[in-house]
């Protein structure tokens, strides 16, 4: 039976692409999240800047890293793929162990950052991540000597900050159980590879010897 591992490869390249394409919007909200807590957290009176030791938000410092470092990795198999001096088509091997090596990493720090930022966030009361703030209050009314507040000061943005925290969280999550499905497939199109070159061996031979 002849085996053609083309359609393998294909899927390995579209989930290498999903995943770095996933990293970008993780990467661009978790960094709006932080950027807006560093910017308003000493002015909006929402985000009590007399005790600024309340707020965690290593975890979302880890999920800015981590999708960098999965985008980064994600995007280097594609280009290696694509070069045609290493012509890794060719290579099933040499393929198959960039796979994983670019893949491993990435599934093992996503897979960290998500339990150590779900961690982070079950502190709560005691200690508050951005997500676990802007979700508690998101719908919290202000004073009736607050409403004349400018949109900086008050948590009129809490809702969508609120979701993209989670998005962040969540779709790190997502980026993990493709990574991990692709390390099966890195297996899967590799011996897909072998047995198409030793079918295409074999029918080689067969017809030297009709000849």
């Amino acid at each position: 039976m002849k085996i053609n591992p083309a359609p393998l490869h294909i899927a390995q390249l579209a989930i290498f692409g999903l995943s770095a394409a996933m990293s970008i919007a993780i990467l661009g909200t978790a960094a709006h999240t932080l950027d807006v807590f560093n910017k308003q957290q000493s002015s909006n009176p929402w985000w009590l800047p007399l005790w600024p030791q309340h707020f965690d938000v290593q975890g979302t410092k880890a999920l800015i890293g981590s999708s960098t470092t999965t985008f980064v990795l994600c995007i280097a198999f594609i280009v290696l793929t694509v070069i045609p001096q290493l012509n890794l088509a060719a290579k099933p091997t040499l393929r198959a162990l960039l796979s994983l090596c670019l893949a491993l990493p990435s599934a093992l720090l996503t897979l960290v950052t998500v339990i150590y930022t779900h961690i982070l966030n079950n502190d709560s009361p005691d200690l508050d991540t951005i997500q676990t703030w802007t979700c508690k209050y998101k719908n919290a009314q202000p004073l009736d000597q607050d409403m004349a507040l400018p949109t900086n000061m008050g948590n009129g943005n809490f809702g969508s900050l609120c979701k993209e925290s989670k998005f962040a969280l969540y779709g790190t999550l997502v980026v993990f159980l493709m990574l991990s499905a692709n390390m099966g497939l890195s297996v899967v199109t590799w011996l897909a590879d072998k047995w198409s070159a030793r079918q295409t061996r074999k029918e080689a031979e067969m017809a030297g010897v009709q000849s």
